[in-house]
C-alpha cells in the first residue's frame, strides 16, 4: 500500500531550495543544511533538486528556476494512486456495484436471492 504523502512544496519554497543547492564556494550548503534552513525534509530537497536537473536536461531549458522545471509532479505520477492493481480496481468496482444493488433490495428479495441468511425472532 502506498505510504501517506505529505501537502506539495509550494514553487515559492521549491525556488528557495534551488537558490540554495546553485550557491558554489564558501557559501556552498550541504543538503542537510539546505534542509535545515528551509523546514524542508532532506529528501525532499535532493527530488526537487534531482527533478528540476533532470527535468532541465530533459527539455533543454537550462533554467533550472523555470517553472517547467521546479513545478511539482502530479500525484499520479508520484506513484501514490499505485495502492491497488488494475485487477484489484476492477474487483473493487464490481463488488461496489454488487453491495449497491443489494442496498435497493427488500429483506424478502434478499432472502429470495440467498444473501439474507439470518431470523429476527421476536419475542
Amino acid at each position: 500500500m502506498a505510504t501517506p504523502r505529505g501537502p506539495t512544496t509550494s514553487m515559492a519554497k521549491r525556488g528557495q531550495i534551488m537558490g540554495y543547492a546553485m550557491l558554489d564556494g564558501q557559501q556552498k550548503m550541504s543538503l542537510k543544511e539546505i534542509s535545515a534552513k528551509t523546514g524542508v525534509l532532506l529528501s525532499t530537497c535532493s527530488n526537487i533538486i534531482r527533478t528540476a536537473r533532470q527535468r532541465a536536461s530533459e527539455s533543454q531549458n537550462a533554467d533550472l528556476f523555470a517553472d517547467e522545471n521546479l513545478a511539482p509532479l502530479p500525484n499520479s505520477v508520484k506513484g501514490s494512486n499505485e495502492a491497488l492493481t488494475q485487477a484489484q480496481k476492477e474487483h473493487l468496482v464490481e463488488v461496489t456495484l454488487q453491495d449497491a444493488d443489494h442496498c435497493r433490495m427488500t429483506f424478502t428479495q434478499l432472502a429470495e436471492a440467498g444473501i439474507l441468511c439470518f431470523f429476527l425472532i421476536f419475542i
